[in-house]
Order: structure tokens, then C-alpha cells, then sequence
């Protein structure tokens, strides 16, 4: 065990300071909490509203990819094929050392089941990711709106992410946090920020508005939820309907020309 609790400092001081965070002493603290917590669970997975049953967790790599994937065969190499989907740049952020959230990658399968490209990565990712979409918004006419969504460190970098953003003039359609661990305003150029948080669990913190902006800030305080917990609220299937029902409002149906 001490070994573990070594490993977990370690890996929990290197992931707060890829992600910008400055409690990194903080952080560390935390992970041996959750370390604690997750001991007393027996089945993280079944969370959700009373009498629902979240996703399983998916497999994955660490820092992998999930990308939509198009509900017709896949064309033949060198043809190309057109495929139903809503418009959209969706990036989801895992948090510590991605074993934390595995609920990021059942939201992540749900979204693309209505049509939507995902993809799924470690909290670290954030800066590489923001330079991406930049790239993208800059080199069209046409730009589709940004979806960032994240779970405890993820929450902290999906903040981040947009932070980088407002200072390319890059707007933001919605901004999804789950329980995030350190106090951030809501950036400015992102149109709608909800948080889903746990004010008594130790570790969920609020989002607090930035003075002067239009932005519409939503936090959403589930301390009286006895059924979640940090460890488990990014798996909630009834606040994954949410995201889902508030990402349709601000999409619209497209058709994606796939190559071979």
C-alpha cells in the first residue's frame, strides 16, 4: 500500500501541474481520499436517478481516442460515403490517471449513438486539443459549435481549454463540468457553462461568473444526492440525458461526407 500511495502522489502532483492547476499538494491529498473511497464501493456503475442503472465502463487505453463512428458500413478505400450526424467538436476530458472516469466514455458512446464525433482523452490533452480547435475555427467559413465536457481534473481542463480559446476569440456553445476541484471563473466566451457538483463530498467546488459577462452560468449543487459521489457522478445516467437534451438544443443535423 505504500507503494500505491507513493505512485498516487506522484502521478497526482505530474497531473496538476499538465493541467494548470495550482494545488497540486491539494490534489495529491485528494487522490489518497478517493483511493479511500473507492474501497468502501461495491458497484460504481449502478448510479444514477432511483431505480436506473448507469453505463458500464468502457474499456480503453490510456489518452485514447473515441471517435464517432457512422451508422451505415464504412465506405470501400478510395470511395466515399455520406452519413446522418448533428454538428458539433465534442471533446470529453478524463480526470486522475483515467480510472476515475469512466463515465466520460459512456457519455462520450451515448453522444455519438445521436450523431455526434466525440473523443474521449486524459485531462492533459487540454492544451493540444485547444491549439486543434483553434487551427479548425480559424480555417473555416463554417465553424460548428465546441462541446467541452470533463470530470474532476477533466472538469478543471475542459475551464482551461476555454480559457485558451477566449484569447483566440473562439466561442464556446456549452461547457459541461463534473465536479470540478478547483474554484475557476466562467470564461467569457463560453455561451452556456453548467456544473454538476458535490458541495459536501470534499472535492466538488462551484464555478463562479465572471463580472460583466453574458455567459449563463448553471450550478447545480447535488449535495443531497446520497446515491453519487465523486467517483461516481460523471457516470449519473440521468445527468448524461441532461448534457445530451442541452447538446441537441444548441446542434443542428448534418451530413458527413466519410473517405474510405
Amino acid at each position: 500500500m505504500k507503494m500505491w500511495w507513493g505512485l498516487l502522489r506522484t502521478v497526482a502532483l505530474a497531473a496538476t501541474l499538465l493541467s494548470g492547476t495550482d494545488r497540486p499538494l491539494g490534489v495529491a491529498a485528494q487522490a489518497g481520499s478517493v483511493l479511500h473511497e473507492l474501497r468502501n464501493v461495491d458497484r460504481i456503475d449502478e448510479i444514477g436517478a432511483p431505480g436506473s442503472t448507469a453505463s458500464a465502463p468502457a474499456q480503453h487505453n490510456s489518452g485514447a481516442t473515441a471517435a464517432s463512428t457512422p451508422r451505415s458500413a464504412p465506405p470501400a478505400p478510395g470511395q466515399t460515403t455520406t452519413v446522418s450526424g448533428r454538428t458539433g467538436d465534442v471533446i470529453l476530458l478524463r480526470g486522475l490517471m483515467d480510472v476515475f472516469s469512466y463515465g466520460m466514455d459512456a457519455l462520450g458512446t451515448r453522444l455519438q449513438e445521436k450523431g455526434f464525433r466525440t473523443q474521449v482523452l486524459n485531462h492533459s490533452s487540454w492544451p493540444k486539443v485547444a491549439e486543434e480547435l483553434i487551427r479548425r475555427y480559424k480555417s473555416t467559413r463554417s465553424p460548428e459549435p465546441v462541446f467541452l465536457i470533463g470530470h474532476s481534473l477533466g472538469a478543471d481542463a475542459v475551464i482551461l481549454m476555454s480559457e485558451r480559446l477566449a484569447q483566440q476569440q473562439v466561442p464556446v456553445a456549452l461547457v459541461v463540468t463534473f465536479d470540478p476541484v478547483h474554484p475557476r471563473e466562467a470564461p467569457p466566451n463560453v455561451r452556456r457553462l453548467i456544473n454538476f457538483y458535490q458541495s459536501n463530498n470534499g472535492w466538488g467546488v462551484a464555478v463562479r461568473p465572471r463580472p460583466g459577462s453574458k455567459s449563463i452560468l448553471v450550478n447545480n449543487d447535488l449535495k443531497d444526492r446520497t446515491d453519487i459521489s465523486h467517483t461516481t457522478i460523471d457516470k449519473a445516467d440521468f445527468l448524461h440525458s441532461r448534457v445530451i437534451d442541452e447538446m441537441i438544443k444548441l446542434s443542428k443535423p448534418i451530413r458527413r461526407r466519410i473517405a474510405g
